[in-house]
């Protein structure tokens, strides 16, 4: 029960200090490298560009591929492009995938408290509480379900608190909030920086184990 009642206060106080992607503003970029079952596979760049307002275009680059023997037999690519308004919610996501020769897609655009859907895996209205399947926004272990920012996919989660502990990447030691996030066809475990909500690291656990390690970033002063 102690253990459930910190968790509650945990992403209550991710509900309230940071209820919308202006509390992310200082992040300009995000590069991380990707990596399977310990080898180099590809890598994954994250740009932000910020209004005035607080609105803000946040653009995802996807590349990687898989080798055996010195052969590239899998080659993945993706872009996206994240749309939030002044209030931090979700307007509009575009994005296009070539999943090794199989072409994949997901348009969303929110009309009053509606979402309109088109995608590979899903079409149709949306109106549950939802984030992208892009982990950079830290709100993602707040919702009930993701939506893939691949295919459209509508996945319910449920999110666990792990721990707190220190994370060292880059010779840089952050501070973070580790998450395991579990779905149907979803395994995987995300570090937030506790300071600056930003993540830092993240496994994927489908089809081999995948680490995102990041490789750079980028903040406002």
């Amino acid at each position: 029960m102690r253990h459930l009642i910190v968790i509650f206060i945990l992403l209550m106080s991710f509900n309230k200090a940071s209820a919308h992607v202006g509390h992310h503003k200082g992040l300009e970029n995000l590069t991380f490298d990707i990596y399977r079952n310990g080898q180099y596979a590809g890598f994954h760049t994250i740009d932000f560009e910020w209004e005035k307002d607080g609105s803000v275009e946040v653009k995802n680059i996807i590349e990687f591929g898989v080798k055996k023997f010195g052969i590239t037999f899998y080659k993945y690519q993706s872009e996206g492009t994240e749309k939030y308004d002044s209030s931090g919610k979700l307007i509009q996501f575009i994005s296009n995938t070539d999943d090794n020769g199989k072409a994949k897609f997901c348009n969303i655009s929110k009309e009053n408290q509606t979402y309109n859907v088109d995608g590979t895996k899903y079409k149709g209205e949306f109106t549950k509480p939802f984030l992208i399947s892009s982990y950079w926004n830290h709100d993602i272990v707040t919702v009930p379900y993701q939506l893939s920012g691949i295919t459209c996919k509508v996945t319910e989660q449920k999110v666990k608190f792990v721990k707190e502990t220190q994370f060292q990447d880059k010779n840089k030691t952050f501070e973070t909030r580790v998450f395991d996030i579990q779905g149907k066809d979803l395994d995987t475990q995300v570090w937030f920086d506790k300071k600056t909500r930003m993540i830092v690291h993240q496994v994927l656990n489908r089809k081999g184990k995948w680490e995102y390690k990041l490789k750079s970033y980028k903040l406002n002063p």
